[in-house]
């Protein structure tokens, strides 16, 4: 090699390899930094597979699930195997005698074969046995399934309400939770709060999928056949994760949605397609919200402009609640409401959430509990040692990784340990009510039982933190205080 040779190939070379001596300290070159590993990509998240087609003569696929049930009318759902002719026969007696039969006609594919049939005429607190029958043929379980019909609408009495969200990406993540719930039966009616199912997706195929397969477990389908459903949605059972008025396809996600949910039909703004509706039930005022089908993009500023709920909504909850004579209201939001939540919450929505609570305040609206979901874990908060919410799950889906950091100064009670879901319990009979709040695991049974003083509800009270929240926010002061 040519000494011009030798000095055309060591140009080229890091200055890093040409030291001058051995030992000689070598320079640095910020030009050639040793690149960091890759991170490995995440695995993707688990899809249910398309169902397998059922052979023979129609037969349910999914249901019978009640729907609404009130003191004169309850709503059945099912979905059947093919398009098939649908009748439900109802007796007050176990045997079936003495029936009467509600014939809903042809299920066909135009509702993915799926149909809520209304039977009126009931009678309050009377228990009413039935069966369905497609083409003619008896295809529900045996012994027939039954439900009790409410109580008059003016009668203020004891009712326990369960409730809880997220039921994880696949149908059997869930299975230990309504296997639990169905063996103890313990309540009256169930709140689903969102996350009902994981299809990520607008596309109306896949959300009658989505919702399909977790139908068909052996526990919901027991549980749902004789406890009446009521039913909102949150991002991942409306569209994408996070998803908001902007999401494309949304009226897809709401036909869908109205398919296989059998709730109380709105009979007042009729033009908004939003999910909203409200019922009552012992005493008990239920306000169902739809957080999704209004919602600004959470990255907006906040302000007079950004809205969870859309104008139409909002005006239609404030005349609600000041309408109502219910003495417990329970409001119901796929989102939290606590101040001190994530991005995905009404934390970003503070404008309007606090002129909402503002209103309720000057308006005199008393007895108003909210409940929510989406978080993976079970906690309590005392929104401005004013106003209660509960959030509740996991039913199905992970729990958090870091969950001490989510406990925050308007915790109150914090679970998140496994699959759980919480239960209030309400009796409207005495002067003042009694409320008392359970939170459930699955496996374990109930692992918190606390009265709720009517005081702290009403906001003339301070709620007292679990030992556990003094301890973590203790914790969290020091490590605050370590910081600073």
């Amino acid at each position: 090699m040519t000494r011009r040779e030798f000095i055309a190939a060591t140009s080229a070379l890091p200055a890093a390899t040409l030291a001058a001596e051995p030992g000689a300290p070598v320079p640095k070159d910020k030009n050639h930094a040793k690149p960091k590993p890759a991170s490995a990509p995440k695995p993707p998240h688990p899809q249910i597979p398309p169902l397998t087609p059922i052979p023979g003569p129609a037969c349910l696929e999914a249901g019978p699930m009640l729907g609404h049930v009130s003191d004169e009318e309850a709503w059945i759902w099912v979905k059947a195997s093919k398009p098939s002719t649908l009748k439900v026969r109802v007796s007050e007696h176990a045997d079936l005698s003495e029936s009467r039969e509600v014939a809903f006609g042809p299920v066909d594919e135009r509702s993915g074969r799926t149909a809520s049939v209304r039977v009126d005429n009931l009678h309050a607190d009377k228990r009413y046995y039935y069966e369905v029958l497609l083409d003619d043929r008896i295809v529900s379980s045996m012994p027939a399934p039954s439900f009790v019909a409410a109580s008059p609408s003016v009668w203020h009495g004891r009712i326990r309400v369960a409730f809880g969200s997220c039921v994880g990406r696949l149908p059997e993540y869930s299975a230990a939770t309504w296997g639990d719930l169905a063996a103890r039966g313990n309540f009256d009616l169930f709140l689903m709060l969102g996350d009902n199912h994981y299809g990520d997706t607008t596309e109306l195929e896949r959300q009658r999928l989505y919702y399909t397969a977790h139908r068909q477990l052996a526990g919901f389908r027991e549980i749902t056949a004789q406890r009446p459903v009521y039913a909102i949605w949150d991002d991942h059972d409306f569209g994408p994760n996070n998803s908001d008025s902007t999401s494309v396809g949304k009226e897809q996600s709401r036909q869908a949605f109205h398919e296989y949910w059998a709730n109380p039909v709105r009979i007042t703004e009729k033009e908004d397609p939003a999910i909203y509706h409200t019922f009552e039930r012992s005493g008990v005022g239920f306000f169902m919200l739809d957080v999704r089908w209004h919602r600004t993009p959470n990255k907006d500023p906040d302000g007079a402009a950004k809205t969870m709920l859309g104008a139409t909504q909002l005006a239609w909850l404030k005349r609600e609640l000041k309408a109502s004579k219910a003495r417990v209201k329970i409001i119901a939001s796929g989102s939290e409401w606590q101040t001190y939540s994530q991005p995905d919450s009404w934390a970003k929505f503070l404008t309007e959430r606090d002129a909402l609570l503002s209103w309720m305040q000057q308006e005199g609206i008393e007895g108003v509990i909210f409940v929510s979901g989406d978080r993976h874990f079970s906690a309590g908060y005392h929104i401005h040692d004013r106003w209660v919410e509960f959030t509740s799950g996991p039913l199905g889906s992970d729990n958090p990784k870091n969950p001490t950091s989510l406990v925050s100064p308007e915790t109150f009670t914090f679970h998140h340990e496994g699959k759980l879901w919480t239960v209030l319990d309400i009796d409207c009979s005495t002067a003042i009510p009694a409320v008392s709040y359970e939170v459930w695991q699955a496996g374990e049974g109930m692992i918190e039982s606390t009265p709720l003083a009517w005081e702290a509800i009403c906001g003339r009270e301070l709620i007292a933190k679990s030992e556990r929240v003094m301890e973590v926010r203790e914790e969290q002061e020091r490590k605050k205080a370590g910081r600073s």
